[in-house]
């Protein structure tokens, strides 16, 4: 089998973090991983992306030595309509990345810090891009477009983007090796429950609709972003002075979803302990959040056509058992069910459902940086996309 001379080195860059995770040649396995958030940790004296590599790379005891690394795999949030798989990085690829910051700005901006702290570091080193938005390009016109002028999507892009895209994709996959079905016969609803939260539908491994859109911003409720709102709402905040631009940027963005109506934190945790507490704010936060999934998964499951199982992951999904059982238990009607003893003491990978339900329920651990892995493999070895 042709392969890599060395392992990859996979990077997911947040604002103030990094997050490294080091993969053999086959990309099938995970050999070490590590992170820092500067933010966090301000004793290692990190304060950008560059040193933050190089404090990992070079940190005593680290698995991995800089010679050995034979590619660099990036998660990448935004690749527009240019880009709808993954592709080795190039002076024009890094210009579109930067480009697309105005529609990705908490997370674009990030990921070209590390993509230069990579080129500074590791000089030579193939770099590839892994892109969120790549596995929601088979999205059919019906899913991408928005009723408004046509000729804003043909001169300006305007359209539904989706993201997480790497996260559904493999809880896509896994979850047909759970269900040991042919992910050609499935017909799934995937939710990323995150800080960032979004739903996806997919039938036969191909994404059909999602709740993100244009932005990260759009779709169900999330730790600090709104999610949907009316655009009316918008510009009567604007038009009447409220609010400018860049005040309403940040609200919608970081004063919003659970932290906006709790008061108190995004932290799905926070908000867990305060409801426990009694707290009234908190315990509307939950409510709000949960029933905003529970309109999505619907809203998924008609555009399906049915539904054969449903998916949880990232942070919130997989280790909050009281926000599984608030959006699934409602949703009996649809034949979902779950289970609430396994429920309980749900550790990924598993399945909730309880008996006799006609739709299959499963926790995964999402592994965004494998599937860029994957990917990069995948691209260096010029395979063909999945």
């Amino acid at each position: 089998m042709v392969s890599l001379p060395g392992p990859i080195l996979v990077l997911n860059a947040g604002s103030s973090s990094l997050k490294l995770g080091l993969f053999d040649a086959p990309a099938a396995t995970q050999l070490a991983e590590t992170s820092l958030d500067w933010d966090q940790d301000t004793t290692s004296g990190v304060t950008d992306h560059a040193t933050a590599l190089r404090h990992l790379l070079t940190a005593a005891g680290t698995p991995w030595a800089q010679e050995r690394v034979a590619a660099v795999g990036h998660r990448v949030v935004h690749g527009g309509t240019r880009y709808q798989a993954s592709v080795r990085i190039d002076a024009a690829v890094k210009a579109t990345i930067e480009e697309l910051a105005a529609l990705a700005p908490l997370h674009n901006p990030a990921a070209l810090a590390a993509i230069a702290a990579a080129e500074e570091i590791l000089p030579g080193v193939p770099q590839v891009a892994a892109f969120d938005t790549a596995f929601h390009s088979t999205l059919p016109p019906v899913a991408y477009l928005y009723a408004v002028p046509y000729h804003w999507y043909e001169a300006w892009g305007v359209r539904r983007f989706g993201f997480h895209g790497l996260s559904h994709a493999y809880c896509a996959g896994r979850a047909a090796e759970l269900l040991r079905r042919p992910s050609a016969a499935l017909r799934l609803v995937t939710c990323h429950l995150g800080n960032g939260c979004s739903l996806a539908a997919i039938v036969a491994g191909r994404s059909i609709a999602t709740t993100m859109g244009f932005t990260p911003l759009d779709g169900v409720m999330m730790g600090t972003r709104s999610g949907a709102v009316d655009p009316g709402l918008l510009l009567y905040l604007l038009q009447h002075g409220y609010l400018d631009a860049a005040a309403l940027d940040g609200a919608l963005n970081h004063e919003s979803g659970l932290l906006g109506i709790s008061g108190r934190s995004g932290d799905m945790r926070a908000i867990l302990a305060a409801r426990a507490d009694g707290d009234a704010r908190a315990t509307l936060a939950f409510d709000l959040y949960v029933a905003r999934i529970r309109e999505g998964i619907a809203a998924l499951t008609a555009t399906l056509g049915g539904l054969d199982a449903l998916v949880f992951t990232a942070g919130v999904g997989e280790h909050a058992a009281a926000v599984r059982a608030a959006v699934a238990d409602p949703l009996g009607w649809m034949g979902i069910g779950i289970d609430a003893a396994t429920n309980a003491a749900a550790v990924p990978d598993v399945e909730i459902t309880a008996p006799g339900g006609q739709v299959r329920v499963l926790v995964i651990h999402t592994r965004e940086d494998l599937m860029v892995a994957r990917e990069t493999r995948r691209v260096l070895l010029g395979a063909a996309p999945i």
